[in-house]
């Protein structure tokens, strides 16, 4: 996953600062339906081809990690250049840089935050699964800055079985601080998707941020307003709970709904956790993993 940027004059960037929360939108984007990104390497020579000599320029840093919005590569005789189908949410926009800046730092999204909600009446399978192959991005090297945090609504013992426990560190920090925010299931989330202090708790995370979930733990994004929207799955005995809820609702053992991915049971949080990979680190990294964890090959599928 590469940074985007986008280039705007100066005066325009500075005025951004005075407005509002609201999602960024140039006039690009009313005109053509999209907004016109370059990746670092081809910064400097967009701001050449698409801007008069000597207007000042500052480039919006984009985080592709946080876009609800389409983002489609257009082919042209520099190299791909990204168009992105949608307004900026104001929190994807990481920093005002000046080109020269921009285009010599790194082309690389690194550091990616993970946290992985843990509560009594969870499936340590649920949580185990996606926590070992997004786990692995850092200890294999693949991005040694990317961390994963096991965070607890209850606490700080989250799981007690066959005289072994799970404790956590920290309970209920805020989810706005994360990335990519996973849930799992699990028989407690049935009085769960009740519990008004867990949906407000969810509800923290910004929609456009990325949320995953296993098995019924779709039923807590549900009940927390967060799959509005969006079509989902769970594991095939909640089906129906899950439709009650107001979701689209499929069989399925992964549903890639955007900045929404849904697990269905048991196993299914493996496919979650390949396919988180694969978005944000790539295919060949997700291959490796995969690999590395003697997993057929093609394992998993979506929809």
């Amino acid at each position: 996953m590469r940074w985007l940027y986008h280039l705007l004059p100066s005066a325009a960037a500075a005025g951004l600062e005075q407005e509002s929360g609201a999602p960024y939108a140039p006039p690009s984007l009313a005109r053509e339906g999209f907004i016109h990104a370059s990746y670092g390497p081809a910064l400097l020579e967009s701001a050449r081809l698409y801007f008069a000599p000597g207007t000042p320029l500052t480039a919006l840093q984009v985080d592709p990690r946080r876009l609800d919005v389409r983002v489609e590569e257009a082919l042209t005789p520099r190299g791909p250049m990204p168009h992105i189908h949608g307004p900026l949410p104001r929190d994807a926009i990481r920093a005002r840089l000046a080109p020269e800046v921009a285009a010599a730092g790194p082309d690389r999204v690194t550091g990616t935050r993970f946290a992985l909600v843990a509560f009594e009446g969870m499936t340590l399978l649920d949580l185990v699964a996606v926590l070992d192959p997004l786990s692995r991005i850092r200890s294999m090297g693949i991005d040694p800055s990317a961390s994963c945090e096991v965070v607890g609504y209850t606490g700080p013992v989250v799981w007690a079985q066959s005289g072994a426990r799970v404790e956590v560190e920290r309970v209920r920090p805020p989810l706005h601080a994360y990335d990519v925010v996973v849930v799992p299931g699990g028989p407690g989330t049935r009085a769960l998707v009740e519990d008004a202090p867990l949906r407000e708790w969810l509800a923290e995370v910004p929609d456009n941020r990325l949320l995953a979930s296993v098995c019924t733990g779709s039923l807590l994004l549900a009940a927390a307003g967060k799959l509005r929207g969006h079509r989902a799955t769970t594991h095939a005995r909640a089906l129906e709970e899950l439709r009650a809820l107001g979701v689209e609702a499929v069989e399925a053992r992964l549903v890639d709904s955007g900045q929404r991915v849904t697990g269905g049971g048991g196993t299914c949080g493996l496919d979650v956790g390949l396919h988180l990979v694969e978005r944000l680190e790539g295919a060949e990294a997700a291959r490796t993993i995969a690999k590395q964890m003697a997993l057929p090959s093609g394992w998993g599928g979506g929809t």
